[in-house]
């Protein structure tokens, strides 16, 4: 795990998810959500390229699989896979939650991409089948509301990734306490993490920032609390 850097000139400050929720809702008032989710997916697409290259993988080359969950997270993830398939990326969308977030699985079908959903068992069957051929994974699964853990099928999907591929959290690694260093029995083991506005405690907490691989913090807009 890497100090979080900045991607940009302001410093990285550690702020709690209350202080998240309420910098984005003053945020909102004067630009539209999908605005900084927009900002949020271009910042996570752009990350995901240039670890692509610093394995030596063209994005061009790269087979990706996106496991989204039904929230704001697995709308960022997909929003970037749509992006990353756009450069020539062979993506595949993988729904995790009981629904998906309804622009990112709209930008995903608009693309052609493929979409399993590992709630039923032949989606689970192609989605595990993806993930062995898998060069990089966005775990786009939960975000920094969620409670500790993983359950299921995210955890089956979790135990199927190859240890050589490469694993981009988006915001944070899902299974952890957004707020805690406690690391969870079950939970993502990021190589990289694309965290939005300001790290989170997690991030920067042992033993839970473990799981989080390099930090960089995309700014999407969002104003950090004082």
């Amino acid at each position: 795990m890497s100090t979080p850097r900045q991607a940009g000139d302001a410093p990285a400050v550690i702020m709690s998810v209350a202080q998240i929720r309420e910098a984005e809702a003053r945020t909102m008032k004067h630009t539209p959500e999908s605005v900084l989710m927009d900002r949020a997916s271009q910042g996570l697409a752009a990350q995901c390229t240039a670890l692509l290259a610093r394995v030596g993988v063209a994005v061009g080359d790269a087979n990706v699989v996106v496991l989204a969950g039904t929230g704001n997270n697995g709308g960022d993830a997909l929003l970037a896979g749509e992006l990353l398939a756009r450069q020539g990326a062979s993506v595949t969308g993988v729904g995790v939650g009981s629904s998906a977030h309804p622009r990112g699985l709209a930008s995903l079908i608009e693309a052609g991409i493929p979409w399993c959903d590992a709630n039923e068992a032949t989606g689970m069957r192609a989605a595990c089948k993806a993930l062995t051929a898998a060069h990089l994974i966005v775990d786009g699964i939960v975000g920094i509301s969620s409670k500790p853990g993983l359950r299921e099928p995210a955890a089956t999907l979790v135990a199927s990734i190859r240890q050589d591929s490469l694993v981009v959290a988006v915001d944070i690694p899902s299974g952890l306490d957004a707020d805690s260093g406690v690391l969870p029995r079950t939970h993502v083991q990021a190589d990289f993490t694309v965290t939005f506005t300001a790290p989170k405690p997690c991030l920067v907490l042992a033993p839970a920032c473990e799981a989080a691989g390099d930090v960089v913090v995309v700014n999407v807009g969002v104003e950090p609390s004082a």
